[in-house]
């Protein structure tokens, strides 16, 4: 009886490990997939982060640039005027005016 009694007792002792180390490997294959899913959401945002932030900068350096060469080019415009007005003699502006000065 003593036997009868000691193999159930050690079977029953078995089963509660092996029901156990199930557990306990359910529990530990979730843990790594939920630390999985946390770690990739984690290079997402990072990612997504630092591609919001490249942009951004792009976008501040081109729009720079673009300010820059239409800056230059409106001096470019603004001198070359300047020095027609200042190379060309004065002429008349109307035909009232013209002949006014071939009056003279």
């Amino acid at each position: 009886m003593f036997t009868l009694t000691s193999k159930i007792v050690r079977r029953t002792v078995q089963l509660s490990v092996a029901a156990a180390v199930l557990v306990t490997a359910s529990v530990s294959a979730q843990a790594d997939e939920i630390s999985l899913s946390n770690t990739l959401n984690s290079i997402e945002q990072n990612m997504t982060q630092a591609s919001q932030e490249m942009i951004s900068t792009a976008k501040q350096e081109f729009m720079l640039s673009l300010q820059t060469q239409i800056a230059e080019q409106v001096y470019e415009v603004n001198s070359s005027l300047a020095q027609v007005v200042l190379t060309e003699p004065e002429e008349p502006k109307t035909a009232i005016a013209a002949q006014a000065t071939e009056n003279k």
